[in-house]
């Protein structure tokens, strides 16, 4: 987070975390008393909306003077006006409880406001502490990142309220207790209260997404927040690959692929990540089942939906061509936040000369931002002995389609353990499986499958390229630190 020096007013910053757009979104106390060079450094950072939770009594009587549109959205119940003490964490859940379509008014307005937006209440700690924290937990940004930027405002706002704060409570009739806690509701910020907060929303929605359409955020307002807030430079793919689902039986008596595909969703839907797209690098059936499509067809609709973003399929050798095209066609091309996904099919083992120059013809305009290519069989080699030789045959008649061209990234599967390499200088990961993970370590005539599915979240970006593979069985917790716990005992 980008704290800022700013004449006229204090607690300002620029609030950042992993995808956001960079300067999309500022916070601030109130603006009432900014001194000209303020007003000309908030220009300058191009801020065309200010959003100001305040009630009209706790207003100027006139809005400080911009290039900039205010929009008032009052959070706290303007009958009743701020309190003046009690418990924050009471505060907190008041305002999710009880003002929850406020809450969500002003988020719409953060959401379809012309960008940068700044957002403000009078100490810019609070009110505007829980709103942003609301808009970072539904796109995404992690809890940790939320916290730490919530837990500057204490020790910005206490040099310029303190004085005033031990006045107004001097005239309340207070005891020791009470002045305890009226002193934290207006000067502190500590990142166990807010932390509450976020799992209050999340015993009682089960996900954040939940609550906000609870109280009439709808889909296209979540769109909104997500184009507003995520840096369209960055592409999250949640990668899965090697499902070898069967109509018939589970396979090995246990693994049922679509089952598990469903689990995914849940997983990711419950989670704090948010894919811009979901990619599925073959193997879909078991043996050449193509029985299984129709189902498996249903259950990426459901991906589509749950996830609201559009899922990209390729087949594997374990595939049916004929009835894996009719189902789910061939070379498929998606256009997500400016970078382009290409499915390619390496079902038999190598690719075709056909589409090589299919692909060649696609890679001719490069996207804004770049190229995911995807496809079953991995460019690299497995440094597994019981996988010598399965990787994609004739390699370097792919590596010569894709000279010169804007491919960032290269995902794959069929190995069924997971593996990061370089293929033509572009950065190549080959996802965990879905049914099983495979043993490297077995000599070459022996196969051991573990059942350890797992799936990845792969980000390309301006910056690069990473992946993380992640467990669908939950482990065994070896350890638990509790930054939250740990921040609110120091």
């Amino acid at each position: 987070m980008e704290s800022m020096e700013v004449a006229g007013t204090f607690n300002m910053r620029a609030v950042a975390g992993p995808g956001l757009m960079p300067h999309t979104l500022f916070r601030s106390a109130a603006l009432d008393h900014l001194h000209t060079e303020g007003r000309d450094m908030l220009c300058a950072y191009g801020i065309r909306t200010v959003i100001d939770l305040r009630d009209a009594t706790e207003r100027a009587t006139a809005d400080t003077t911009g290039d900039w549109t205010v929009a008032h959205h009052p959070l706290y119940d303007p009958r009743t006006g701020p309190p003046q003490a009690g418990d924050i964490a009471h505060v907190y859940q008041s305002l999710l409880d009880d003002r929850g379509g406020a809450l969500v008014e002003a988020l719409r307005a953060l959401a379809c406001s012309p960008a940068p937006v700044l957002v403000h209440c009078t100490a810019g700690k609070d009110r505007t502490g829980l709103l942003v924290a609301l808009a970072l937990a539904e796109v995404g940004v992690p809890d940790a990142v939320i916290l730490d930027d919530y837990a500057r405002s204490g020790t910005q706002v206490r040099p310029h309220r303190e004085e005033a704060v031990r006045r107004l409570l001097t005239e309340l009739a207070l005891d020791s207790a009470e002045h305890a806690r009226a002193l934290e509701l207006h000067l502190d910020s500590p990142p166990s209260v807010l932390a509450g907060a976020l799992t209050h929303v999340r015993s009682r929605h089960g996900t954040m997404t939940n609550y906000l359409r609870a109280q009439g955020f709808t889909d296209n307002d979540l769109a909104a927040l997500r184009t507003r807030l995520l840096d369209a430079t960055t592409l999250t793919v949640l990668h899965l690959s090697d499902v070898h689902a069967s109509a018939s039986a589970p396979l090995h008596s246990r693994v049922d692929g679509i089952a598990r595909v469903r689990r995914v969703a849940d997983r990711v839907e419950s989670s704090t990540l948010r894919p811009d797209v979901v990619v599925v690098t073959g193997d879909l059936s078991h043996h050449r089942d193509g029985s299984s499509y129709p189902a498996l067809a249903s259950v990426f609709d459901e991906l589509r939906g749950r996830l609201r973003c559009p899922v990209v399929v390729v087949p594997g050798n374990h595939d049916e061509p004929r009835r894996f095209a009719a189902v789910f066609g061939r070379n498929p091309v998606e256009h997500v936040h400016g970078f382009r996904v290409i499915g390619l099919d390496t079902a038999a083992g190598s690719v075709s000369r056909e589409d090589l120059d299919l692909l060649r013809s696609e890679l001719r305009s490069p996207a804004p931002n770049g190229t995911v290519l995807a496809l079953h069989h991995p460019p690299v080699p497995s440094p597994a002995a019981t996988l010598a030789g399965r990787e994609l045959a004739a390699p370097e008649e792919l590596a010569a389609a894709l000279a010169d061209s804007d491919v960032v990234a290269i995902l794959a599967g069929h190995f069924h353990h997971p593996m990061s390499g370089v293929f033509a200088g572009i950065p190549v990961w080959v996802g965990g499986s879905l049914a099983y993970l495979q043993d490297t370590g077995t000599p070459a005539d022996t196969v051991i499958g573990f059942d350890a599915p797992m799936y990845s979240i792969v980000r390309c970006s301006r910056h690069g390229v990473s992946a993380l593979p992640i467990p669908l069985h939950t482990p065994d917790v070896l350890f638990r630190s509790n930054p939250t716990l740990t921040a609110a005992a120091s």
